[in-house]
């Protein structure tokens, strides 16, 4: 196989969707199969090799289902249980607690994979942080307002709401893995008073403030737990071969928020330090056209002055998919120009059709990895 294509895509609140299908209201019914079979055909334009999948649906029997009828050229991976302790995703009813990750692989593509059993991560977190992440959950602080006091809530934790998912691939006989995630959001149902864009918006509303850190500074948690694992496979393999994909819920840039109270953003914490070259990941969109690099169009609220155009989904790689001759080069390299969010085919998919019938507010982005040649050059 010359090349393979991974694309990752958040289909919007999926499990829902499984819902209005078997719906009383044959009207809803209808809506619902449009937009199913929108989803298929997106699918089916992009063609991806591996899909990896945020927003899923809940277990692996109504992700069964429901692949089978907009994915029916893929196979789903699944570890063979329906308990969501299994998958490491927290709650049933909730919103978050119905959007599970899911990889499939396009038959044919001579790609296989199996989930890393969730005990092994929590193993390499663990020993990698020094303890300080340990079964799964790690000590945090953020801001607490109550009974009218701004106040710093100290002794703390949390836990991945929804845990990364990692495919051990194999192609050719040569290993690699992904890790899908989808990390917490930073919206917050707090309310507030006045104008954000009045200056004393802040110090008016300091339950909101407390919240925003809050949501900030567990996601930022959930990233580092992210890193600690991958440090870990480079402390037993210098040139592991690992991408990293899904919605991080977070983009490159610091919203009005980071600007005004932590000043970083979370990319450039999972990325790692370029310092330490070996370990850092490249991004797939790096060549990619500047006005092209976003996948959700959203206007936030309390940063009223930013574009609305915002990258969420992403696709990192390893040293070991480029020419870096530090590192041992992996048996397929990240093709130049290779990365891109998916416009074309969601606009074409999309535009024929009405709004009930729209395939989700996130579009898909892809990269494509094609075999180097037996001289360490790139097959084109």
């Amino acid at each position: 196989m010359n090349s393979f294509k991974l694309t990752c895509w958040n289909i919007e609140h999926s499990d829902k969707l499984i819902d209005a299908l078997g719906d009383a209201d044959p009207r809803k019914r209808d809506e619902a199969e449009e937009r199913r079979d929108a989803i298929a055909a997106e699918i089916a334009a992009i063609d991806p090799d591996i899909l990896m999948v945020c927003e899923g649906p809940n277990g692996e029997t109504r992700a069964r289902e429901f692949f089978a009828a907009v994915a029916p050229g893929h196979d789903l991976v699944v570890r063979g249980s329906g308990e969501r302790r299994d998958y490491g995703m927290q709650g049933t009813d909730a919103t978050t607690g119905r959007q599970w990750i899911w990889f499939l692989l396009r038959r044919g593509a001579g790609i296989t994979g199996r989930l890393l059993h969730l005990d092994q991560w929590r193993r390499l977190v663990e020993a990698n942080s020094a303890g300080e992440h340990a079964n799964g959950r790690w000590d945090v602080s953020y801001p607490r307002f109550r009974e009218g006091v701004l106040e710093f809530d100290i002794d703390r934790n949390h836990s991945h709401w929804r845990h990364p998912q990692v495919l051990l691939a194999e192609i050719g006989g040569e290993r690699f893995e992904v890790i899908g995630c989808h990390l917490k959001s930073k919206y917050t149902r707090t309310g507030s008073s006045g104008s954000p864009s009045d200056d004393a918006f802040f110090a008016d509303n300091p339950k909101l403030v407390a919240e925003l850190i809050k949501a900030r500074t567990k996601i930022t948690t959930e990233c580092a737990d992210i890193r600690h694992y991958i440090d870990a496979r480079f402390q037993a393999d210098a040139s592991a071969p690992i991408i990293v994909a899904g919605d991080l819920n977070d983009g490159p840039g610091k919203e009005r928020i980071e600007r005004r109270f932590l000043y970083h953003d979370l990319i450039s914490t999972l990325q790692g330090e370029i310092f330490f070259a070996r370990a850092f990941l490249n991004h797939a969109l790096f060549d990619a056209p500047q006005d092209e690099r976003w996948s959700v169009f959203f206007r936030d609220r309390l940063d009223p002055g930013r574009d609305p155009r915002i990258l969420l989904d992403h696709i990192l790689f390893s040293q070991s998919f480029t020419g870096n001759t530090q590192v041992t080069p992996f048996a397929y390299r990240a093709r130049t120009g290779g990365g891109l969010v998916e416009h074309d085919i969601h606009h074409a998919v999309t535009g024929t059709r009405p709004s009930h019938a729209h395939t989700s507010d996130h579009k898909p982005v892809s990269m494509v990895f094609d075999r180097r040649a037996s001289g360490g050059g790139q097959i084109t």
